[in-house]
């Protein structure tokens, strides 16, 4: 997963990467910071204190910090230069400033309004450049379909709306993603505020989620309390959160809701070599999600083996306990594979 963290100058951009990388990585404000992170999972925990595995291994997202996106018709070079290295990105954080005057939604809004604009702009020039040159090419059917979905893109961006509230589907999608359109992808609006009242936090949080769109996600915090607490040592971090008033810290919940945004899921492996966190999107097919590991276990998929971590824990972590009482399943290729199951794949690669 690879997420690319935007906004405006000055906004908190940086602070932000800095409490999500726990200051891992030395940051500059003239180039792109980029540093793939481990995902704090209590469940890939338990798994390895049962196995005692010669190797633990966390699902990782990789995120990529922009240098602030300068706002302005009479900054769309630089824009597009500082933004080519999020078009790859799986999806967008943009960091918005809400910290040097008090916080509203509606100012938060328009902030987001005007910031989706500029995007929306650079996107349109794209689809424009590649409207003059279908005119002058001789039509088929494929190019028909992705002359009819440009120009649908067109009067999207013309109004100044981001494409994914075009309500495209999967096929749709395919057809444009070698543009790869900065206002197609998922995107999380993050208000950097000054955490005064947690309740009063979420309730701002709430009042955008309320306007938010499809492929879309908010979040509120204080990246500077956040980096605060991500430096600190582990075992000093709740006395820190009970002196701020704070349930906890903002980092697990941001993680949660960049993978719900995608859609995506944890399933493992686990056994004494190695347990591991696997990150797959729902509604994942069981041979799709064993190619995640090899392709050769896709390619010669036999069955998957499965159980849930919840009946696992019934079982008092045995697997041949699991076996026993039937809560270790034998699933086919096309089985549907669910949130928090462990897995272990039968394949032969002579098939």
């Amino acid at each position: 997963m690879k997420i690319g963290i935007i906004g405006l100058p000055q906004t908190g951009k940086t602070t932000l990467f800095e409490a999500l990388t726990r200051g891992a990585v030395q940051t500059s404000q003239a180039k792109t910071n980029v540093a793939i992170v481990g995902v704090a999972d209590p469940d890939l925990d338990e798994l390895s204190a049962v196995f005692k595995p010669k190797k633990t291994t966390p699902a990782t997202v990789e995120f990529a910090d922009v240098p602030g996106i300068p706002s302005g018709p009479e900054n769309a070079a630089r824009r597009n230069e500082l933004l080519k290295d999020v078009r790859n990105v799986d999806a967008l954080v943009e960091v918005f400033d809400a910290f040097t005057e008090p916080p509203s939604a509606e100012d938060i809004t328009s902030h987001i309004e005007s910031f989706e604009l500029d995007l929306a702009l650079i996107d349109l020039e794209i689809v424009e450049r590649r409207l003059e040159r279908l005119a002058k090419e001789k039509i088929n059917s494929q190019l028909e379909h992705e002359k009819d979905l440009l120009s649908r893109a067109q009067v999207c961006l013309s109004a100044g709306k981001a494409l994914r509230t075009l309500g495209l589907d999967a096929v749709d999608k395919r057809a444009l993603a070698s543009y790869a359109f900065l206002t197609i992808k998922p995107v999380m609006y993050t208000a950097n505020i000054v955490m005064t009242d947690e309740a009063a936090a979420l309730q701002l949080e709430h009042a955008l989620s309320a306007r938010a769109a499809s492929d879309t996600s908010v979040m509120v915090l204080d990246a500077k309390l956040e980096r605060e607490i991500a430096l600190l040592p582990v075992d000093e971090q709740a006395a820190f959160l009970q002196e701020f008033g704070l349930s906890g810290s903002a980092m697990d919940t941001f993680i949660v809701r960049a993978y719900q945004l995608l859609r995506l899921q944890t399933f493992y492996t686990a056994g004494e070599d190695e347990c591991k966190a696997w990150v797959i999107e729902r509604g994942t097919r069981a041979r799709d999600a064993a190619g995640k590991i090899h392709t050769d276990i896709a390619r010669g998929f036999i069955a998957a083996e499965v159980i849930s971590l919840d009946d696992f824990r019934k079982t008092d972590h045995s697997f041949k306990t699991a076996k026993d009482t039937g809560l270790l399943r034998i699933e086919g290729e096309n089985y549907i594979v669910k949130n928090k199951e462990i897995a272990h794949f039968r394949f032969n690669v002579s098939r």
